[in-house]
């Protein structure tokens, strides 16, 4: 296969160029999608249009908003809220958008909302969504998204905004360590602070760790027709976990048989004593390390990039012009102070000429 060159290379280059930098742009503009952008985005792409001036919450007043649970919105790490009514061709619809710090924050905060629903029914809409009562509440991305009243109407609105929100949706890591044998579907909790520890649990909330940054994931399983609850408790490094351990190891009352340790993650069984229904329950609860480089990212806006690339292109040029410059000016002076001593000696400059007008010159070798 014959590579490209003169003209045809030049357009191949020009085109990997633009791609990368529309790759590169694109990227930049996913990751910084705010709640006006999604809300402008479903104002654009669909026939909804709102209805009247959007009500702003932040950490200084969202308790108007959220009441008690202000402060455990709070602690999954809360960005902002944007309240709208908005208008449809099947009706009105209030839509409340929630932007977290990161999607393992609107998760939490979507097992939050779904754990105080009577019933919930799951609907397909976003990650995970659900019905209850009058409301309908879905996550995606970073952003936690509650409609009502739950109408038609608001089913069409939801398929909307998740089709105008973009960004990795993942759940934080000791969710994903949840067994998925046995398990309730929709009982799943992620909980990042004492005051959501419920007392079916039998755990005392101080004695978790969290002043230590644990990670805690609980649900629901049936086994045999029996229900238990599985608190997994993920703590920074092994030592943590094992010192965790050890004071339970050595509280009055304690039952090894409802616990696991594997590595930093520590699972306990709660809601039955059981031992046959916590071993089918631990048996799943597993851990494999792995070695990540976790820097912090610097906090570069897209203006400072292209900026700071620009700068190092400049920088590159400027140094290749001196070099050329100095060394074409060291050639010059030298030989105009020492002629013929350094560069183009008559020695060493040798000619070779083709003497085209010569006429032809015949020769003969004798023997």
């Amino acid at each position: 296969m014959a590579w490209p060159v003169g003209p045809t290379l030049i357009k191949m280059i020009r085109r990997w160029f633009w791609g990368a930098l529309s790759l590169f742009l694109v990227t930049a503009a996913l990751q910084g999608q705010s709640r006006e952008s999604v809300l402008k985005a479903v104002a654009q792409n669909s026939k909804w249009s709102p209805a009247d001036k959007p009500i702003q919450y932040d950490e200084k007043n969202i308790e108007t908003l959220a009441g008690k649970r202000a402060a455990t919105i709070t602690h999954y790490g809360f960005a902002g809220v944007t309240t709208q009514n908005w208008s449809g061709p099947n009706g009105n619809v209030r839509l409340t958008l929630y932007e977290m710090a990161d999607a393992s924050a609107a998760y939490g905060l979507f097992t939050l909302e779904r754990s105080e629903q009577s019933g919930p029914a799951t609907i397909p809409v976003g990650v995970e969504g659900f019905h209850a009562g009058n409301r309908l509440l879905f996550w995606q991305s970073k952003y936690l998204v509650k409609l009502e009243p739950a109408t038609p109407a608001a089913d069409s609105l939801a398929r909307i905004v998740s089709e105008n929100i973009f960004g990795r949706s993942w759940k934080p890591p000791v969710s994903n360590h949840l067994p998925p044998e046995n398990l309730v579907r929709g009982s799943e909790r992620y909980i990042v602070d004492e005051t959501s520890i419920g007392g079916e649990f039998e755990l005392n909330p101080q004695t978790l760790g969290f002043d230590d940054s644990v990670e805690v994931a609980t649900a629901d399983y049936r086994v045999n027709a029996k229900t238990a609850h599985l608190v997994l408790l993920l703590y920074p490094t092994q030592q943590l976990a094992k010192k965790y351990e050890d004071q339970w190891a050595n509280s009055p009352g304690d039952h090894p048989e409802l616990r696991k340790r594997v590595g930093p993650l520590v699972g306990l069984v709660r809601g039955s004593r059981d031992q046959s229904i916590a071993k089918s329950i631990l048996d799943g609860v597993n851990y494999e390390s792995q070695v990540t480089w976790d820097q912090p990212r610097p906090d570069l806006s897209l203006r400072q990039v292209i900026l700071t690339i620009f700068t190092f292109i400049g920088i590159a040029l400027l140094f290749t012009a001196v070099v050329g410059l100095s060394f074409g000016g060291l050639r010059v002076f030298v030989k105009a102070k020492y002629p013929d001593r350094i560069f183009d000696r008559p020695e060493d400059m040798e000619i070779i000429q083709l003497k085209l007008a010569q006429g032809v010159i015949h020769k003969e070798l004798s023997e």
